[in-house]
Protein backbone atom coordinates (compact mmCIF):
# COMPACT_ATOMS: atom_id res chain seq x y z
CA UNK A 1 0.00 0.00 0.00
CA UNK A 2 1.53 3.35 -1.01
CA UNK A 3 2.11 6.11 1.49
CA UNK A 4 -0.42 8.92 1.54
CA UNK A 5 0.31 12.13 -0.37
CA UNK A 6 2.48 14.66 1.44
CA UNK A 7 3.85 11.84 3.62
CA UNK A 8 6.79 13.14 5.64
CA UNK A 9 7.46 10.04 7.75
CA UNK A 10 10.88 9.50 6.16
CA UNK A 11 12.05 13.01 6.99
CA UNK A 12 14.08 12.56 10.12
CA UNK A 13 16.67 15.34 9.89
CA UNK A 14 15.98 18.11 12.38
CA UNK A 15 17.08 21.72 11.99
CA UNK A 16 19.61 21.30 14.79
CA UNK A 17 21.14 18.24 13.10
CA UNK A 18 21.22 20.05 9.77
CA UNK A 19 23.03 23.06 11.24
CA UNK A 20 25.51 20.82 13.02
CA UNK A 21 26.24 18.85 9.80
CA UNK A 22 26.69 21.86 7.52
CA UNK A 23 28.91 23.65 10.03
CA UNK A 24 31.02 20.50 10.41
CA UNK A 25 31.26 20.13 6.63
CA UNK A 26 32.30 23.76 6.18
CA UNK A 27 34.99 23.39 8.84
CA UNK A 28 36.45 20.36 7.03
CA UNK A 29 37.05 22.13 3.70
CA UNK A 30 40.76 22.31 3.05
CA UNK A 31 42.89 23.45 0.09
CA UNK A 32 42.49 20.06 -1.60
CA UNK A 33 38.72 19.82 -1.34
CA UNK A 34 37.44 19.42 -4.91
CA UNK A 35 34.53 17.04 -4.43
CA UNK A 36 31.48 17.45 -2.23
CA UNK A 37 31.23 13.67 -2.04
CA UNK A 38 34.63 13.53 -0.32
CA UNK A 39 33.51 16.22 2.10
CA UNK A 40 30.29 14.35 2.79
CA UNK A 41 32.21 11.12 3.40
CA UNK A 42 34.44 12.89 5.91
CA UNK A 43 31.27 13.97 7.73
CA UNK A 44 29.82 10.45 7.74
CA UNK A 45 27.05 11.20 5.27
CA UNK A 46 26.41 11.36 1.50
CA UNK A 47 26.57 14.27 -0.96
CA UNK A 48 22.83 14.36 -1.70
CA UNK A 49 22.11 15.05 1.97
CA UNK A 50 23.41 18.60 1.51
CA UNK A 51 20.86 19.14 -1.28
CA UNK A 52 18.13 17.58 0.86
CA UNK A 53 19.00 19.83 3.81
CA UNK A 54 19.16 22.89 1.58
CA UNK A 55 15.68 22.17 0.19
CA UNK A 56 14.17 21.27 3.54
CA UNK A 57 15.62 24.22 5.48
CA UNK A 58 16.17 26.79 2.73
CA UNK A 59 14.35 29.40 4.80
CA UNK A 60 16.93 29.03 7.59
CA UNK A 61 19.67 31.63 7.15
CA UNK A 62 22.39 29.55 8.83
CA UNK A 63 21.70 26.42 6.76
CA UNK A 64 21.24 28.28 3.49
CA UNK A 65 24.30 30.51 3.84
CA UNK A 66 26.58 27.75 5.12
CA UNK A 67 25.73 25.35 2.30
CA UNK A 68 26.06 28.07 -0.34
CA UNK A 69 29.42 29.14 1.12
CA UNK A 70 30.50 25.49 1.24
CA UNK A 71 29.68 25.00 -2.47
CA UNK A 72 31.33 28.31 -3.38
CA UNK A 73 34.49 27.55 -1.42
CA UNK A 74 34.92 24.09 -2.99
CA UNK A 75 34.17 25.50 -6.43
CA UNK A 76 36.67 28.35 -6.02
CA UNK A 77 39.38 25.88 -4.97
CA UNK A 78 38.78 23.86 -8.16
CA UNK A 79 38.67 27.02 -10.27
CA UNK A 80 41.88 28.42 -8.82
CA UNK A 81 43.82 25.15 -9.05
CA UNK A 82 42.62 24.57 -12.62
CA UNK A 83 43.68 28.08 -13.63
CA UNK A 84 47.12 27.58 -12.04
CA UNK A 85 47.55 24.22 -13.75
CA UNK A 86 47.57 22.26 -10.48
CA UNK A 87 44.58 20.24 -11.71
CA UNK A 88 44.32 18.68 -15.16
CA UNK A 89 42.01 21.05 -17.07
CA UNK A 90 39.64 18.26 -18.14
CA UNK A 91 39.12 17.25 -14.50
CA UNK A 92 38.59 20.87 -13.46
CA UNK A 93 36.01 21.39 -16.21
CA UNK A 94 34.27 18.14 -15.29
CA UNK A 95 34.04 19.09 -11.62
CA UNK A 96 32.85 22.62 -12.38
CA UNK A 97 30.18 21.27 -14.73
CA UNK A 98 29.07 18.91 -11.98
CA UNK A 99 28.74 21.83 -9.55
CA UNK A 100 26.41 23.59 -11.97
CA UNK A 101 24.37 20.56 -13.06
CA UNK A 102 25.60 20.73 -16.64
CA UNK A 103 26.48 17.04 -16.90
CA UNK A 104 22.85 16.04 -17.35
CA UNK A 105 22.47 18.69 -20.06
CA UNK A 106 25.08 16.88 -22.11
CA UNK A 107 23.09 13.66 -21.82
CA UNK A 108 19.93 15.45 -22.89
CA UNK A 109 21.81 16.90 -25.82
CA UNK A 110 22.90 13.45 -26.95
CA UNK A 111 19.37 12.13 -26.57
CA UNK A 112 18.03 15.10 -28.50
CA UNK A 113 20.41 14.75 -31.41
CA UNK A 114 19.71 11.03 -31.74
CA UNK A 115 15.97 11.55 -31.33
CA UNK A 116 15.97 8.92 -28.60
CA UNK A 117 17.38 6.22 -30.88
CA UNK A 118 20.36 4.07 -30.02
CA UNK A 119 23.68 5.40 -31.28
CA UNK A 120 24.63 1.83 -32.15
CA UNK A 121 21.91 1.57 -34.80
CA UNK A 122 23.46 1.29 -38.30
CA UNK A 123 22.94 4.25 -40.61
CA UNK A 124 20.59 3.96 -43.54
CA UNK A 125 22.03 4.58 -46.99
CA UNK A 126 20.27 7.97 -47.09
CA UNK A 127 21.72 9.01 -43.73
CA UNK A 128 25.24 8.01 -44.78
CA UNK A 129 24.92 9.96 -48.05
CA UNK A 130 23.62 13.04 -46.20
CA UNK A 131 26.55 12.94 -43.77
CA UNK A 132 29.01 12.52 -46.66
CA UNK A 133 27.42 15.45 -48.54
CA UNK A 134 27.46 17.63 -45.43
CA UNK A 135 31.15 16.88 -44.92
CA UNK A 136 31.89 17.70 -48.58
CA UNK A 137 30.07 21.03 -48.18
CA UNK A 138 32.22 21.93 -45.16
CA UNK A 139 35.48 21.33 -47.02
Amino acid sequence: MPAPKENKNAETCTLEEAIKLVELAYSKIDKDCYFLSKLADECGTYRQKFDYILKKFNDNKIVFNTIKRMYNKCESIVMEKTAKGDIVPALGIFVLKAYHGLLETSKQHVDHTTNGESINKPLTKEQALKIANDLDDEY
